[in-house]
């Protein structure tokens, strides 16, 4: 049975690779470009590479955004903006302005002559109409860019347009300055008047009346573009267009972009099943085959675990996705695209080597999609190196900060260096393409909370992970030393041995530290069963059999990964708490048994731990270290020769034993961790060097 359901599942595995797989290559084969691509490759300032070039159709020769722009601003320089007068603000004022004089005067003397009241009302009127009239904005009109350099405007009232100057158009702060000179000139000469303006706040009933009708101009600048060309003469078919070995420049770069414009528009649609369509996705195959083949025969380790295979294709699919969506829009630069969080992601979860090979095929596949594909492979395979070296911890988030700046300048130097070569000046280098490089900078960031979603789905652990992990404010580390502190300074101790020599040698200093402090915290739940957390003449062992005294021993791994689950530890310090014994056996309780039966057959099983044996360096260095840790704690005195004694005696029964046997751990490495453990803990017991005696006469 269990070996039929060893085969069912490495079946299962198998097939489970093998749709990935092939998912993957079709969503690739959906989502590839269905055109023709233009089959040369050409670059500004390099010699032609290729035979003699004959234009094979005729084609029109594409005129350079610059002189396309140049020709629409010298079109707009003439535009004349449109405002529009809103009549029911002059209406709905006028008509205030009206009652307020009546009602003013009836309150101030309700014996005026009305003539009198009619006059001054008509006064008010003539004055207001008129500031309405010539038409009024909310501010200035210099603080209005479509007025920017322009001598008048067309103001539109009633669906007629009247072209006026820009200085008659008053703001609101001049109509107020207006009127309050006019009212204080007229209560001089007129003692009714004077008595309204004591009453009544003339500046009330202004209001701007004037707006920018953005719609209607728009669309009267799109009419007056709309004979702008962005083509100029045509290439007759069977031209030569340039020669073998001569420079591409100037007009010859122009005419080369248009036909390969041209030859791309008349190849638009190659269908499902083209020619074109099938070579590009045979060479996407080559690509995936490659990397199958390199993780089968480098990193097999890494092609097995099927979390592995799913984040590197998954990543690789996700950023082809963006890479089309970018491909199909005009407006955004295919540098905006942040291909370099895909090698963050492999460097963070997986390796440093990993990541740059699958951003070297990544960047290859998305290349061919790319605008000067060479210019662009180039770009990325440094920018994505650059990435993986300089972020070789990931504690804070200030590490990821400064990885997306490095990111940034490389885009930036490296491209315009390349501007250098193909413009020759630096006057000629197109500055607005480097905000592109600012925004994919920025999107570097959202790399920081992918970590956390890719975490989440397929079970990894980050740095910024084991960093809140391995604060001693977690609640089970708190718990463990608040309810076993004697277990709790063993882990820390064990902790400060294996970190410093996986520092010395090669592993994740964070995962062996964290993993180390969490490895005995099943003792939580019997602690006084353990010899570290035991008061001086209390050892509930004496009232026990060997065998169950050995089950409680044995329990506190089982009971650790109960706890660990329920606090929500990640799997990969479980694997700490699963592995740190092994398969090994509670010697003492398993002899004491047999030395008081001698005439059984004791079983061994019963006084094994479950196991399984470590199968990481860092889990194997974490076995050892608890092993050595324990055994020179318990020595009565502690000097460099029984320090030395031990450890080679705990390291080298675990040897024998073949509990390391599944761990990649040489026998280089077991000299190394012998001499790493025995300065460390010299330098923990704060052991002397032992002076010659002075001869005695």
């Amino acid at each position: 049975m269990p070996v039929k359901h060893t085969k069912l599942m490495e079946i299962l595995k198998k097939s489970y690779y093998i749709l990935f797989f092939i998912v993957t290559i079709a969503l690739i084969y959906v989502l590839y470009p269905k055109q023709g691509k233009f089959k040369y490759e050409f670059q500004k300032g390099n010699p032609w590479k290729h035979e003699d070039l004959i234009a094979p159709f005729d084609f029109p020769i594409l005129k350079s955004s610059v002189a396309i722009q140049a020709e629409k601003d010298s079109i707009l320089k003439g535009f004349i903006p449109f405002f529009v007068i809103n009549r029911n603000i002059e209406s709905s004022q006028l008509n205030n302005l009206e009652t307020d004089v009546e009602n003013a005067f009836s309150v101030i003397e309700p014996s005026v002559d009305s003539s009198k009241i009619d006059s001054i009302k008509s006064y008010l009127t003539a004055l207001y109409s008129g500031l309405y009239e010539r038409g009024i904005l909310e501010n200035s009109v210099d603080m209005y860019e479509p007025l920017t350099g322009k001598e008048s405007l067309y103001i539109v009232a009633d669906n007629i347009a009247r072209s006026v100057p820009k200085e008659t158009i008053l703001s609101l702060k001049s109509a107020y300055l207006i009127v309050n000179n006019l009212v204080k000139g007229k209560s001089l000469s007129d003692e009714n008047f004077l008595e309204l303006q004591q009453k009544l706040d003339f500046n009330k009933y202004l209001e701007p009346n004037l707006t920018y009708d953005k719609s209607a101009n728009e669309s009267a600048k799109a009419e007056l573009l709309a004979p702008v060309s962005t083509t100029r003469g045509l290439v007759p078919a069977g031209v030569r267009i340039i020669s073998r070995g001569e420079i591409v420049s100037g007009e010859n770069y122009t005419i080369l972009e248009s036909l390969k414009q041209a030859y791309e528009l008349k190849r638009s649609y190659g269908g499902w099943l083209s020619f074109s369509i099938i070579g590009q996705m045979l060479l996407v195959l080559s690509i995936m085959g490659l990397l199958v083949l390199y993780l089968v025969n480098f990193n097999r380790k890494i092609f097995e675990k099927k979390r592995n295979f799913s984040l590197i294709l998954s990543t690789i699919l996700i950023t082809f996705m963006l890479a089309r969506l970018l491909y199909d829009t005009k407006y955004l630069s295919f540098y905006l695209l942040p291909v370099c969080i895909l090698p963050i992601l492999i460097r963070t979860f997986i390796g440093a080597r990993m990541a740059i090979f699958i951003h070297l095929l990544t960047v290859l596949m998305i290349g061919s999609l790319a605008p000067n594909s060479f210019e662009y492979i180039f770009i990325q395979l440094f920018a994505g190196t650059i990435a993986v070296v300089s972020l070789n911890k990931l504690h804070r988030r200030g590490h990821l900060i400064i990885t997306s700046l490095l990111i940034t300048v490389t885009y930036i130097v490296l491209y315009f260096i390349f501007e250098m070569i193909k413009e020759g000046s630096f006057e000629s280098v197109n500055w607005s393409e480097f905000k592109w490089f600012a925004g994919n900078g920025l999107l570097i960031l959202i790399a920081y909370p992918l970590i956390y979603i890719y975490e989440k789905i397929f079970g990894f652990i980050s740095d910024v992970t084991l960093m809140e992990l391995s604060d001693t404010n977690h609640p089970l580390l708190r718990r463990l030393a608040e309810e076993a502190p004697g277990t709790f300074q063993h882990s820390m101790q064990v902790a400060n041995l294996a970190e410093e020599f996986i520092v010395k040698t090669y592993g994740n200093p964070m995962l062996v530290r964290t993993g180390a402090l969490y490895h005995d915290v099943g003792k939580i739940l019997n602690p006084q069963f353990f010899v570290e957390n035991q008061v001086s003449g209390q050892n509930p062992h004496q009232k026990l059999t060997h065998l169950k005294s050995a089950e409680k021993i044995i329990g506190h791994v089982k009971d650790g990964v109960t706890l660990a689950r329920k606090h929500n530890i990640p799997e990969p310090i479980i694997d700490f708490i699963k592995t740190h014994q092994g398969n090994g056996i509670v010697k003492y309780f398993y002899l004491k048994q047999k030395e008081e039966n001698p005439s059984e057959d004791i079983p061994v099983d019963k006084y094994s731990y479950p196991g399984p044996n470590p199968v990481t360096r860092e889990t194997a260095v974490v076995m050892l270290a608890d092993g050595v840790e324990a055994a020179t704690r318990s020595l009565p005195e502690k000097s460099e020769e029984s320090l030395n004694k031990v450890i080679n005696q705990i390291i080298d029964s675990k040897v024998e034993n073949h509990e390391l046997d599944d761990a990649p751990i040489t026998f280089k490495d077991i000299r190394e961790i012998k001499t790493v453990f025995l300065e460390k803990l010299r330098n923990i017991y704060h052991l002397r060097i032992q002076y010659p005696e002075e001869n005695k006469k």
